[in-house]
């Protein structure tokens, strides 16, 4: 995680960091208090960056009980290319799939 030496700049935190960010957190935090605290966190995409309010913005004004109820919140807020490519599962083929889905798909 990058931290600055000023209030002015801000910190830009890589989505995989997220756990990182509210280790030492005291739960619960209302969206607010998340904000205000976590004000200077820039969520950084592979192409693209959002200030982690605007990612909270999508959630709602929410208490948090916990530190995975915040990290949901976010995962469930980040834009869509944040976490990977859509629909992209490495878990191998379903069982259910034919042997022309499995051609159609790309790698």
């Amino acid at each position: 995680m990058n931290h600055t030496d000023t209030a002015d700049e801000r910190r830009s935190l890589a989505v995989g960091e997220i756990t990182q960010l509210f280790e030492d957190a005291t739960f619960p935090l209302t969206t607010a208090d998340v904000i205000d605290r976590y004000a200077d966190v820039e969520i950084v995409y592979p192409h693209e960056s959002d200030p982690l309010q605007t990612v909270l913005e999508t959630s709602g004004h929410e208490t948090y009980e916990s530190q995975d109820d915040l990290e949901l919140a976010i995962f469930n807020g980040v834009r869509r290319d944040a976490v990977g490519r859509p629909r992209y599962s490495d878990r191998g083929d379903s069982p259910h799939d034919t042997d022309t889905t499995r051609l159609q798909q790309s790698f």
